[in-house]
């Protein structure tokens, strides 16, 4: 029986400084209606991770590389595809987390893949968030900001 595929990605969890506070991006997928961070799954075509990353960012919020800037975490973010995604559902997800921050934080637009983006609190991202266990890799980010 051959192996299950193993979905590499990347999650992108942008945050900014406003009054003293972090705030930090959350987006809601139109298919899905899933409320997560700028994610998505690594193509043949992309050459590393951060490449991913960068892609996503591209396809969902529609910035370039040059408006942002990426950290790598330390964080993988381990998970089991469930029944929203059905051509995935079961197979095993691996994503890097990198935290972002835009060099200047405009009005977001974004993309027909999104249904809303919006800056939240901290405790604010952890009501919303879809999944549990994106919410325990964020209480470890957390733990990282600068």
């Amino acid at each position: 029986m051959p192996a299950k595929k193993i979905y590499e990605g990347a999650v992108v969890i942008f945050y900014q400084i406003k009054n003293g506070q972090p705030l930090f991006l959350v987006v809601q997928n139109t298919k899905t209606g899933n409320t997560a961070f700028v994610a998505g799954a690594k193509e043949d075509y992309d050459n590393s991770l951060l490449a991913t990353a960068q892609r996503e960012i591209k396809e969902e919020l529609g910035f370039d590389k040059n408006q942002y800037q990426l950290i790598s975490t330390e964080i993988k973010y381990e998970f089991i595809f469930g029944p929203q995604k059905k051509e995935r559902a079961g197979a095993t997800g691996h994503y890097q987390v990198f935290l972002g921050k835009f060099y200047n934080p405009l009005e977001i637009s974004y993309t027909p893949e999104l249904k809303t983006v919006k800056w939240l609190t901290s405790d604010q991202t952890l009501e919303v968030l879809t999944f549990q266990d994106l919410k325990e890799v964020f209480g470890k980010v957390r733990n990282l900001m600068p």
